[in-house]
C-alpha cells in the first residue's frame, strides 16, 4: 500500500510539472489574459487523460490479440471502441468552446485567510456544459452551466504578506463525457486580492480621546437640530417645522441628534518605535475592535489619514490604508 502511494505521488507531482510547463509556455506566447475572453479553438488543447493514455493501451493490445489469432469479433469490438473513443475528443471539446470568462474577482481578506477568487462564467450557447473545471495549483472547482447561462467557480489561494496579491495561472477543463480525454485552456490571470494586516492576537487598549469634536453624531432625543424629514404619524407635534411645512404644502418634522462625546484616534506618530508589521497588525485590531464597539475613530498615517467615523466603508478605507503602508 505505501509503495503504490509513493508511485501514485511521484505522477502527481510528474503531471503537476508537466501542467505548469504548459501553463508558462502559454504565458510566454501569449501574456497575460485579458478579460472578458471567449473560449475559440486556438485556446483549447485537447490530451488524453491517464485512464485515457491506459484505456488507450489495452484497446492497442486487443486490436494485436485479434490480429494475431485472426478473431474478427476482437478486431470489431477493438474498432468500435477507438471509434467512440474518437468520438469523444469532439465533444469534450464542444463541451468547452464558446464559453466566456466574463471577470475575476476577490474581497479583501485578512493575511493568512485563504483568498478566495470569483470566476465568473457564461454560457452564451443553446446547450448545456457539463462538469466545467477551474484547477490551480491550490484548489479546484466544478459546474455545470446551463444553457445561456451564468455560473461562478471558487478558486482558493494561501495568503501571505499584506498588500495586492495576484491570483496564480489556471486552468479552464473539462473530461466529459467519459473521461478519456481532457479539453483544457490556460489563464494568465491579472486579478488581485487586497491583503489587510492580520490583526494583533492582545492589542492594547483602545486609545479614546474622550473628545466630542472627534466623535460621530447620532441621531436621536438629543438637543442639536440635525435635519428634516417628512413627517411621519407618530411624530411630536412639537418637532413639526410649520414654515417649512406651510412653504411646501406638506408636514415636515425636525430630525435631531446628540453629539458623541467618545472617540479614539488610531495615531501611527503616537505609537512610538517598533517593528512596522507588529504596529499595522496592533492598528487593524483596534480599527475592527472600535467598529465593533461602534465607537468613532479616525487613523492618521504617513502620507495618509481619515477623519473619525463608522461604517463599512469607513472600516475598509482603514485597513486599505494599512494594507498598502509603505515605511
Amino acid at each position: 500500500m505505501t509503495h503504490t502511494s509513493a508511485i501514485s505521488g511521484e505522477d502527481s507531482r510528474l503531471a503537476q510539472r508537466f501542467n505548469d510547463w504548459v501553463l508558462e509556455r502559454v504565458r510566454q506566447r501569449r501574456g497575460p489574459t485579458v478579460l472578458p475572453l471567449t473560449f475559440e479553438y486556438r485556446h483549447i488543447y485537447v490530451m488524453p487523460t491517464r485512464f485515457g493514455f491506459w484505456f488507450g493501451m489495452l484497446l492497442a493490445l486487443t486490436v494485436l490479440g485479434g490480429l494475431n489469432f485472426n478473431n474478427n469479433m476482437t478486431l470489431l469490438m477493438g474498432f468500435l471502441l477507438a471509434a467512440i473513443a474518437q468520438l469523444t475528443t469532439l465533444l469534450v471539446y464542444r463541451n468547452q468552446v464558446g464559453i466566456r470568462i466574463d471577470a475575476i474577482r476577490a474581497k479583501p481578506v485578512f493575511a493568512g485567510e485563504p483568498a478566495c477568487f470569483k470566476v465568473l462564467l457564461k454560457n452564451p450557447d443553446d446547450r448545456n456544459r457539463f462538469a466545467i473545471q477551474a484547477i490551480s495549483p491550490e484548489s479546484t472547482d466544478c459546474i455545470d452551466l446551463a444553457a445561456q447561462n451564468s455560473g461562478q467557480l471558487s478558486l482558493l489561494q494561501t495568503t501571505g504578506r499584506r498588500g495586492w496579491m495576484t491570483l496564480d495561472a489556471f486552468r479552464i477543463e473539462n473530461r466529459f463525457p467519459l473521461g478519456l480525454f481532457r479539453a483544457w485552456s490556460g489563464v494568465i490571470p491579472t486579478a488581485q486580492c487586497l491583503v489587510y494586516p492580520k490583526p494583533a492576537t492582545n492589542p492594547p487598549p483602545l486609545p479614546q480621546t474622550g473628545r466630542g469634536e472627534y466623535g460621530a453624531a447620532h441621531q436621536g432625543e438629543g438637543e442639536h437640530f440635525h435635519g428634516l424629514r417628512e413627517f411621519h404619524p407618530g411624530d411630536p407635534l412639537r418637532r413639526i417645522a410649520w414654515r417649512t411645512s406651510a412653504r411646501h404644502q406638506k408636514l415636515y418634522s425636525r430630525v435631531m441628534e446628540f453629539p458623541s462625546e467618545e472617540a479614539c484616534e488610531l495615531n501611527w506618530y503616537l505609537m512610538g518605535s517598533g517593528d512596522t508589521e507588529e504596529k499595522l497588525s496592533i492598528l487593524a485590531a483596534w480599527v475592527l475592535r472600535a467598529e465593533r464597539r461602534q465607537i468613532p475613530y479616525s487613523l492618521e498615517m504617513p502620507g495618509d489619514a481619515l477623519p473619525a467615523d463608522l461604517g463599512e466603508e469607513h472600516r475598509d478605507a482603514c485597513l486599505k490604508i494599512l494594507a498598502l503602508f509603505k515605511p
